[in-house]
């Protein structure tokens, strides 16, 4: 991570330091396949607010034991957070990606790593494995994260607009804007970030061409919404950006959903209509 994005001090040398002595000690436990440093320490830049993230793989035979003494929550040292779960190395090889286990937060987590300790490059190999991005899985993502973007910014915003009130709409346009952004990064394949810290992760590094579009992308969230006006701005900037970046919206109102969904009751079965109707 560049450090120029933040305004704290950087103490990647010193989370360095330490992740190197820590995973010198553990790579001494039998059982132990490898270390990988994640978090601050495998983007680049540590601060005050980071944890030392360490990912400790070891054998299943061992897992147990050793996640006892070394995946201990809740831990600061020398001011410094302490989180090192320990993983089974045999069920991360074993699982396929992507899947539930190879997620894609768990995958841009790793991408996003530094291998401390790697007995005979298994950690390599593994990382090699698993951090793939199919086609398959991009385009169902892309379809998701397209599919919401309308509900959200197309049908639920004329929704809002005639029965809300600002706050409403504002909610729902910081809503489309997040699946807007999940939509470039699978446009992109680049793994979807863990959101709730990292959102604008791609964005903020440059890791994505639509990151030019970012002031853009941020004004749900920085600029005021105090009023239908406002929202309908910011509104027609996303609906532009949309256009440009190449992100298919399907225009319904709210009057014409309506419409299709009474065509399909008079399409339902007798039977349907007969329980559902009064």
């Amino acid at each position: 991570m560049r450090q120029s994005i933040y305004r704290s001090k950087d103490r990647y040398g010193e989370f360095l330091k330490a992740s190197k002595i820590i995973s010198g000690k553990i790579a001494g436990i039998p059982g132990v396949v490898g270390i990988l440093a994640t978090g601050g320490v495998g983007r680049g830049h540590s601060d005050d607010f980071s944890d030392l993230d360490l990912i400790v793989y070891v054998r299943d035979e061992k897992y147990r034991e050793i996640d006892r003494y070394i995946a201990v929550g809740g831990l600061r040292h020398k001011g410094i957070e302490l989180d090192t779960p320990v993983r089974s190395y045999d069920k991360a090889l074993r699982e396929k990606s992507p899947s539930a286990y190879w997620s894609q937060v768990r995958r841009w987590d790793r991408e996003n790593s530094k291998i401390l300790f790697d007995t005979r490059g298994r950690i390599k190999g593994l990382l090699k494995a698993k951090l793939m991005f199919p086609d398959r899985e991009q385009e169902k993502l892309m379809k998701r994260h397209s599919r919401k973007v309308t509900d959200f910014l197309i049908y639920n915003f004329e929704l809002w607009s005639k029965r809300g009130r600002s706050h409403n709409l504002a909610h729902t346009l910081l809503q489309a804007t997040e699946h807007l952004i999940l939509w470039i990064y699978a446009k992109n394949k680049q793994f979807q970030p863990y959101v709730p810290k990292w959102l604008f992760y791609h964005l903020e590094t440059g890791r994505v061409p639509e990151a030019r579009y970012s002031s853009t992308i941020r004004k749900p969230f920085t600029s005021p919404v105090g009023s239908i006006a406002d929202a309908r701005k910011i509104r027609a900037e996303l609906l532009e950006l949309c256009d440009r970046i190449g992100l298919p919206l399907e225009f319904r109102s709210p009057e014409e959903v309506f419409e299709e969904e009474s065509r399909n009751w008079d399409k339902a079965p007798e039977k349907t209509r007969h329980y559902l109707g009064w």
